[in-house]
């Protein structure tokens, strides 16, 4: 390079304050790819940009500060020259942060009932054994992403009853609730069906009109939020184990005052069922 050359480029100290990015910074965007200077003195190592790179160094610092990845502003670099595309990957991107605000939200809502549970001592947890009786149900069975999706689920099989002829509320017995068919605890992609008794005699269109078999069961109320379920499950868990049980089909709840009745939260009550045997 010639001393010519030398007078338009940058040191990386002035193009630091120039362009708002630690040292540290642009020598890891240099390690990564991202921004490499226009020339390295092969004598001392030192760092130098042309002019030009700040309007790279300005994209790179604006994608980082809207909480893209290296490897998200990688991508994303090349874009600025294609606004369509750029448009899309930015709306992608945004998304993603809607979606992680959403779990911190949820995080957040748990430690708060994390931080009462330690003000206030949590209820304790009575398990029993009972049978509950055969009933008839008509139900929806979905795989869902979520647990937190079985109310759209609810949502839709209450759109069903209300578009279907011959179904009349008075052929609705007093309970409702929610059969979860995998044989372990899974974090997406669940198998579960949300039921209403049913007596009547009409096979409904759109869901299954069947019969839950008389079931012994040993089972908990959870009083409140659904926040509350992994306490319960680890009573019965435990009461289980102590008395040699073992679990011998799908767990499901029985919704004695439930979402669809009030929206207070505190006002729900659960009860949660495992079938057992032994």
């Amino acid at each position: 390079m010639s001393d010519a050359e030398s007078t338009y480029l940058l040191g990386i100290g002035d193009f630091s304050r120039f362009a708002m990015l630690s040292v540290r910074m642009l020598r890891h965007y240099d390690e990564r790819g991202l921004l490499v200077p226009w020339h390295v003195d092969p004598g001392n190592g030192y760092r130098f940009y042309a002019p030009a790179q700040l309007k790279t160094a300005a994209r790179i610092r604006v994608l980082r500060d809207s909480g893209c990845g290296i490897a998200q502003i990688a991508t994303m670099l090349p874009l600025f020259d294609d606004a369509d595309a750029l448009r899309q990957a930015l709306a992608d991107h945004a998304r993603s942060l809607d979606a992680a605000a959403q779990q911190i939200a949820d995080q957040q809502a748990l430690l708060t009932t994390i931080l009462e549970q330690v003000k206030e001592p949590t209820m304790p947890v009575t398990v029993e054994e009972r049978t509950v009786p055969a009933m008839q149900v008509i139900a929806l069975r979905r795989t869902v992403p979520t647990y937190g999706a079985e109310g759209a689920l609810w949502a839709e099989l209450d759109q069903l009853v209300k578009t279907s002829a011959g179904l009349p509320r008075e052929q609705f017995g007093p309970h409702a609730g929610a059969t979860f068919y995998d044989a372990d605890f899974r974090e997406s992609d669940i198998d579960m069906a949300v039921w209403w008794e049913y007596t009547g005699d009409d096979e409904p269109e759109g869901f299954q009109r069947t019969t839950i078999p008389e079931q012994r069961v040993a089972w908990a109320t959870l009083y409140g939020s659904y926040e509350g379920a992994g306490a319960v499950c680890q009573a019965i868990g435990d009461w289980v184990s102590h008395r040699g049980l073992t679990v011998s089909g799908p767990m499901f709840n029985i919704y004695v005052v439930s979402p669809g009745q009030t929206s207070d939260p505190e006002s729900w009550v659960t009860e949660i069922n495992f079938p057992v045997a032994g």
